[in-house]
């Protein structure tokens, strides 16, 4: 077995060339990793050949059919989906919740649609941080259901609320619940899938979520004014409540690591193998160190201004400013969102097909040249006549904003799964997700204190050229992305062969420059 904790320090990339150099050599890292992915398979692991690609079905610990790691897969993605959809449901019905409160029609968007969602978002965004720690340190499927039922209780029990101050404190503690949700059911598929797989499992997740959001805010809208505001958390929560428990109990935690071309030797000659290094404090600072984690978490904050318009202003934009009416301003918003969902997937797909035949490096090219271009078909709906365009047109355009803005979503993490150890993910996707959520809550505040000082149509035209920063980002992993990769199967390679707690302080992170 296989039970130290070792911090996140450099180890001699040397060593994924099946050489003996050690840390007590003195030599440091430079930036001379080699691109060639089998170089970074130790001569010992050169029976793993025949499974790249996949997991393998002979490697103990792991599901012995393809059949049930896609249910363990498709268990935690109905979970995250089932407490996705508690995330708007309170969007529908703001005004008659406004007058169970007796509130007025100010206070009703003060309170209920700005306070209530930027506690939903920015207390989600610390959480998720905690989380992904704690799913680095303990059962995961355990710790997923724990995580549900934070924010599924409080869910069921909004039916009770007689106060906004209780409906606040429900509501926030959801927002922490769904912010640490998702990164860890990431930090999970990650040893359900290889680097190989990853982008296009990841894209089914976040479309398989934002479909759940998209069905709860229309229940709410549904249920909400036939019977009253309160049920659709009910009938919300009550089978999120459920499916979590089946989770739970039919459900096996893949083992840390399996699908790492460093460990893989190991699982497969020893049934006994555990990889049970656990994150420490000194990890998750260094994980900033890391180049290609720093240009994605850094990315989120700059895109959060484009998607503060797309989310809050888009649709009265189009309808007051614009001059279209409400139903085609709608559907105009709708059709961004449906070249969304094919953003992800395709883009996720596509990404996944240039990581795996033409370079790794090209996955997050493409990931930035296509956010950065998501800018010139948003201006254009933002400055154009829309009243002389033909409808189609506008149509077509939002759809391809849609798709070419969204297909960050799933690279981004597949590429943060990449280059962090098992031990390290759950922290690495959580300040992802901080940085999301923090720009879900302060985007559409920024947006506004924008229009306040430059009007409308300046304000989102400045905004959205958040996405060209974003790109530029992005792009930049293409330097970064194959060397952080091989940086980090080393390390997991001589942590195993050498069996040891700390690994020299001295020497220098391999890419610690960006």
């Amino acid at each position: 077995m296989f039970g130290h904790n070792t911090d996140l320090q450099p180890l001699p990339v040397e060593r994924a060339a099946g050489l003996t150099q050690s840390p007590d050599d003195g030599e440091r890292f430079t930036d001379t990793v080699d691109s060639d992915p089998a170089a970074l398979q130790l001569e010992k692991r050169s029976l793993l050949a025949s499974h790249r690609g996949t997991v393998s079905e002979d490697v103990p610990g792991v599901p012995q059919k393809q059949q049930r790691r896609y249910f363990t897969a498709a268990m935690f993605c109905l979970v995250a989906t089932l407490l996705s959809a508690d995330q708007n449901l309170l969007a529908p019905n703001l005004t008659a919740v406004a007058r169970d409160f007796n509130f007025t029609d100010a206070q009703r968007d003060k309170y209920l649609g700005g306070v209530i969602s930027a506690a939903f978002f920015l207390l989600g965004a610390p959480a998720a941080l905690l989380i992904g720690y704690l799913s680095d340190t303990m059962n995961r499927a355990k710790l997923l259901f724990w995580v549900v039922l934070l924010g599924e209780g409080p869910c069921l029990l909004t039916y009770f609320v007689t106060s906004y101050w209780q409906l606040f404190v429900l509501r926030a503690l959801t927002g922490i619940s769904i912010g640490g949700c998702l990164p860890l059911v990431f930090n999970l598929l990650g040893d359900l899938f290889d680097a190989q797989h990853r982008a296009n499992v990841l894209s089914g997740v976040l479309i398989a979520t934002g479909a759940g959001t998209a069905i709860g805010q229309a229940l709410a809208g549904l249920i909400g004014p036939a019977t009253n505001w309160r049920w659709p958390f009910v009938i919300v929560a009550l089978p999120s409540l459920f499916v979590t428990g089946v989770m739970l109990a039919v459900v096996q935690e893949p083992p840390r690591g399996i699908t790492e071309p460093a460990l893989q030797a190991e699982f497969a000659a020893d049934a006994n193998f555990v990889y049970s290094e656990c994150i420490t404090m000194k990890q998750s600072i260094a994980l900033l160190r890391v180049p290609t984690n720093m240009y994605v978490f850094i990315q989120g904050l700059f895109g959060c201004l484009p998607w503060g318009v797309l989310l809050t202003y888009l649709t009265d934009y189009l309808a007051q400013d614009k001059g279209l009416s409400v139903p085609t301003a709608t559907m105009v918003t709708v059709f961004w969102g449906l070249g969304g969902g094919v953003g992800a997937v395709g883009g996720g797909a596509l990404g996944q097909w240039l990581y795996n035949n033409i370079s790794k490096a090209s996955m997050p090219l493409f990931t930035g040249i296509t956010v950065a271009s998501a800018t010139l078909p948003m201006w254009w709906l933002t400055n154009a006549n829309l009243l002389t365009t033909p409808i189609f047109f506008t149509l077509l355009l939002a759809v391809t904003g849609g798709m070419l803005s969204s297909t960050a979503g799933p690279l981004n993490k597949a590429m943060l799964l990449n280059v962090n150890e098992p031990e390290t993910r759950g922290v690495a996707l959580a300040w992802q997700s901080m940085t999301d959520d923090l720009g879900k809550g302060l985007g559409p505040a920024l947006v506004s204190a924008l229009i306040s000082a430059l009007g409308r149509q300046s304000a989102f035209n400045l905004a959205i050229a958040g996405w060209l920063p974003c790109g530029a980002l992005l792009a930049l992993v293409a330097v970064s992305l194959t060397k952080d990769e091989a940086a980090m199967q080393a390390r997991l390679a001589y942590k195993v062969d050498n069996h040891i707690p700390h690994v020299d302080d001295s020497l220098s992170y391999p890419n610690s420059s960006m």
